[in-house]
């Protein structure tokens, strides 16, 4: 049984699929950018976004307003390089939304939208589980464990139900324009319209292994844990389970336009922290019957306007 929920975020890559994978499943979405604009004509008044902060009061409100609702916040600074941008979105952010969820009274559980990068280095050959350690090592990571320490502490007082839904690295179509994914699609998006032969990729260390996951997979994970919220804090990977170098990554873009690709030491897209990740993604499927539904393949082709952006079967 569905009923209402706000997706705070919604105006970005991740938080728009979820919006939409929710309305798709039944739900009275409101979808809320971070300018406190509802996709339902409405809007958080007050100071609900002031520059450097957030205002709860405003918030609380807003939701009072709405009545008893499921919360997701995927609202997040994924690739800011301004440490007091991180910390608005990631921190304050989540903390201020902490306060206005107790204040109104009105939420009936949260979903919230982590990062892998909260585990710090992994071991190679060891895939990552939800009781594995914290232990970020970048100051997006730590930012977004500090971010998610005010739910889980409003969730023991509230008894309001928390899910920490940890998505890995988010391909698909519709994504933004930075970050590792968004550089390959954009490099072959580029050749394919221009008939070049080869692409040329800034690229540190080819052989860096992430775990990809499809934005609309990690969407209906997200469907999944608001349909069914478990204790008072529950954690689930959102990834696909597999390991791919960025090499492969490159690999199959070329597979599928013909273009090859030759690496060049620089910068790149890559995000620094740790050199391998793969997910355990056991316990999604476990408890809440969720798998993946798209290929690397299938993402490359909805990224490229060669595949429908739907699930395939």
């Amino acid at each position: 049984m569905t009923g209402t929920v706000v997706v705070f975020g919604a105006g970005g890559f991740l938080g728009g699929h979820v919006a939409e994978a929710l309305a798709a499943d039944g739900w009275n979405c409101t979808g809320v950018d971070r300018r406190g604009r509802a996709t339902d004509g409405g809007h958080v008044t007050g100071p609900y976004y002031s520059g450097h902060d957030w205002s709860s009061a405003a918030l609380s409100r807003f939701l009072r307003a709405r009545g008893p609702a499921v919360i997701v916040n995927a609202v997040g600074a994924p690739w800011a390089i301004d440490p007091s941008v991180v910390r608005r979105d990631n921190v304050v952010w989540p903390c201020r939304l902490a306060e206005a969820c107790e204040l109104s009274g009105t939420a009936k559980s949260l979903v919230h939208l982590g990062s892998s990068h909260e585990y710090g280095d992994t071991v190679p050959g060891i895939p990552v589980s939800e009781s594995t350690a914290l232990a970020p090592t970048t100051e997006y990571g730590k930012s977004k464990v500090s971010g998610a320490s005010y739910l889980v502490r409003a969730a023991y007082r509230t008894r309001q139900p928390l899910t920490l839904v940890r998505a890995f690295n988010v391909i698909g179509p519709g994504h933004g324009r930075h970050g590792l994914w968004a550089a390959a699609a954009g490099l072959y998006r580029a050749a394919t319209a221009a008939g070049h032969d080869r692409v040329v990729a800034n690229v540190p260390r080819p052989e860096t292994v992430r775990d990809l996951v499809d934005v609309r997979d990690v969407a209906r994970l997200v469907a999944l844990a608001a349909r069914r919220p478990g204790p008072p804090v529950a954690v689930y990977n959102a990834a696909s389970g597999t390991g791919t170098s960025i090499e492969q990554l490159f690999e199959a873009f070329a597979k599928q336009t013909g273009v090859p690709c030759r690496f060049v030491p620089g910068p790149g897209g890559l995000r620094t922290g740790s050199t391998w990740q793969h997910a355990d993604i056991s316990r999604a499927t476990t408890r809440l019957g969720w798998t993946r539904r798209y290929t690397l393949a299938d993402s490359i082709g909805a990224a490229l306007g060669r595949a429908p952006a739907v699930a395939p079967g």
